[in-house]
């Protein structure tokens, strides 16, 4: 049996808010925090009325550096951005240089280093969508609003800019509105969300309709029709030639045999091997391995990843535990 394995899993606020993070990775180190400083030029809420809140974010991932962004993102959830006070807390906890900290939060455009408008409209900027007609949309609903495009509006209330792709191609143009993605974007519908802001309706409240996203998937086929039981592929591959001859665990080799003979391959551009990869990692030098599924949208038109994890979310997970069995993987990465 492998040993035990754990995810740390970057969950998004929706799924199509992935397409703008990554995983940031640092050592582990563990230390005890030291007291609270008081907040820079009285900026924020004072740290240390919010210590136990960041405490409690930080145990929850065990304090492990490896979790920055993670633990960043739900700092954030406090306030609604992250004050200067807050990052150096953080820092303390981590024990991290407070640049490193800082230049995570700020190499990211959905952390908040000052305090963000009431509304944060994000056009997805791709050529699907730009083909469209998001351009046109963009620029009517800046004229409705009387603002520019990038910057916020004099009274705070409401900024409209573009991201990079939010894997709505199939669906565009579309947009997220403080996190919360909205597609199939026309006049009429720009017209509704100019009236909710100026009213200043909680995107929580919003007529749910203006959410639904669809999963447009027209033939399913093997991969995204196989009637699999939940743990199956788990259970297979760990009672795959048990021991060998010699008493040695048969079952990760046996595995990524299967695995080779089915040419199994990824789903980007280059279609590589799996059983390939996998044997690559397997043989690697060094004790610590890592599977890292990067469920991010990145070639224009595609929408594959959002639709995995919104519907096929558990068969993602034993797929890496089968992995992370083969090539002797104790930690994953979504």
């Amino acid at each position: 049996m492998p040993r035990r394995q754990h995810w740390i899993i970057h969950r998004p606020r929706s799924v199509a808010k992935a397409a703008e993070r990554q995983v940031c990775l640092t050592g582990v180190r563990k230390f005890a925090p030291r007291q609270a400083e008081a907040v820079d030029n009285g900026t924020g809420r004072q740290v240390m009325e919010r210590r136990a809140e960041l405490d409690a974010i930080a145990d929850r991932y065990r304090r492990e550096p490896t979790a920055l962004l993670q633990i960043l993102r739900d700092a954030q959830d406090i306030e609604g951005w992250l004050p200067p006070a807050t990052l150096t807390y953080l820092a303390r906890l981590l024990a991290l240089p407070r640049a490193r900290v800082e230049g995570v939060a700020g190499f990211y455009s959905f952390l908040h280093l000052k305090r963000p408008s009431r509304y944060r409209v994000l056009f997805s900027d791709n050529i699907t969508d730009r083909m469209a007609g998001n351009q046109a949309l963009l620029e009517g609903m800046c004229k409705s609003l009387w603002l520019e495009r990038g910057k916020t509006s004099e009274d705070g209330l409401v900024l409209v800019d573009t991201t990079s792709c939010t894997g709505m191609c199939d669906q565009g143009p579309a947009m997220l509105v403080n996190g919360w993605a909205i597609a199939r974007l026309t006049p009429a519908r720009i017209d509704q969300v100019v009236e909710l802001i100026r009213s200043v309706t909680p995107v929580e409240d919003w007529p749910g309709e203006l959410f639904l996203i669809e999963d447009n998937i027209h033939r399913k086929d093997l991969l995204l029709d196989a009637s699999l039981e939940p743990g199956e592929a788990i259970r297979a591959a760990i009672t795959r030639g048990l021991r060998d001859d010699q008493g040695a665990a048969r079952g990760p080799l046996a595995t990524l045999e299967a695995i080779k003979r089915s040419n199994l391959r990824g789903r980007g551009g280059a279609g590589f091997a799996t059983g390939l990869k996998w044997e690559a990692c397997r043989n690697a030098p060094g004790d610590m391995r890592y599977v890292v599924c990067n469920a991010d949208e990145g070639e224009p038109g595609t929408f594959k990843d959002r639709v995995l994890l919104t519907r096929y979310a558990d068969l993602m997970f034993e797929g890496m535990t089968v992995c992370a069995y083969v090539i002797g993987a104790r930690k994953g990465f979504v």
